[in-house]
């Protein structure tokens, strides 16, 4: 495994090296970020830096091996060619690096960079059309036309035709989605707790994700996310006397899984019945490929949001009349 050949266009190096130069290299940026984040902050830097240096050589070295050696990526239709499929891991590796500075002044003083959000906006968008092939997934496939043995799943035409144009909507798209829900969530948080639940730099986070995952990866971070904060936040609480651990740790964290789990959450199929046949099968893949669908359980997920948020402010309102 280790003596793997991985084309990068230019030149070649085994799995091994490719793992140990990345590792070093964006172990190496993540430091000097994070101080250039903290410093930027007004805030002294102490041991972070060195902390978040050391996570983001290892993180990469993790990465490079789930990627390359175990395809945690790899999905029918999209099948970038070898050199670009190796590229993007580097790709993917500026984005991770970048959510641990932003983790970092999120911690430490509930503040996130707008200028390390528009770098990796800048990175996203430009490295996406530049390469035409980084995407995760399509920016539009329909699994609900494949027949088995027959056909494939329907994409439109020009994708394959305009590829660094597809690069840039399927990025563009990514970052509309993102700021929609980050903006959605805060607004309405806002309106109805009369104090929103996100912030300014959420958004911006949100904004930065989507430029680097697309509409689809990003709803799947953004969903995923609370569970997190309810898993690590809660064993925080437990432990500590911190009162609120800002939100975009977990926002990065979502971004994070799901990059080392796309395979397996895109390819996600769960029986509805016994016995069930296709039709009684829920399938992540053809869920995104249904606009229905996806309006309906949206819609259905911000009313309970709205019902969530209502029954907090009520509850909250019976503690301060006591």
């Amino acid at each position: 495994m280790w003596e793997q050949e991985i084309a990068l266009g230019i030149t070649t190096l085994s799995l091994r090296e490719f793992m140990l130069a990345c590792a070093a290299v964006f172990g190496v940026l993540t430091f000097v970020g994070t101080k250039k984040s903290l410093i930027d902050c007004e805030l002294e830097p102490k041991s972070w830096p060195l902390l978040f240096g050391v996570s983001g050589a290892i993180l990469s070295a993790l990465f490079v091996i789930c990627v390359i050696a175990y395809q945690c990526q790899h999905t029918p239709v999209v099948r970038p060619e070898e050199h670009w499929r190796n590229l993007r891991v580097i790709y993917h590796l500026c984005l991770l690096s970048l959510l641990l500075m932003i983790t970092a002044t999120d911690l430490r003083n509930y503040y996130i960079l707008e200028w390390t959000c528009w770098l990796g906006i800048v990175i996203g968008i430009g490295g996406a059309v530049a390469s035409g092939e980084f995407q995760l997934v399509h920016v539009w496939i329909d699994w609900n036309q494949e027949q088995p043995q027959l056909r494939g799943p329907y994409f439109p035409p020009w994708l394959a035709s305009h590829q660094h144009l597809h690069g840039f909507v399927w990025s563009l798209c990514g970052i509309v989605a993102g700021v929609s829900l980050a903006a959605l969530t805060k607004f309405i948080s806002s309106f109805i707790l009369r104090m929103p639940t996100l912030g300014t730099g959420d958004i911006y986070l949100m904004a930065m994700i989507g430029a680097f995952l697309g509409w689809q990866p990003t709803i799947i971070a953004f969903a995923i996310a609370p569970l997190f904060a309810l898993i690590v936040g809660g064993c925080v609480r437990a432990v500590s006397n911190r009162p609120a651990l800002p939100y975009g740790p977990f926002l990065a964290l979502g971004a994070t899984a799901t990059l080392f789990t796309w395979k397996w959450i895109w390819m996600l199929e769960v029986p509805l019945a016994e016995n069930a046949d296709r039709d009684s099968i829920f399938a992540v893949r053809r869920f995104f490929g249904d606009w229905v669908s996806m309006t309906v359980t949206i819609g259905l997920s911000v009313t309970l949001f709205v019902l969530l948020l209502g029954m907090l402010r009520f509850y909250k309102s019976l503690d301060l009349k006591r």
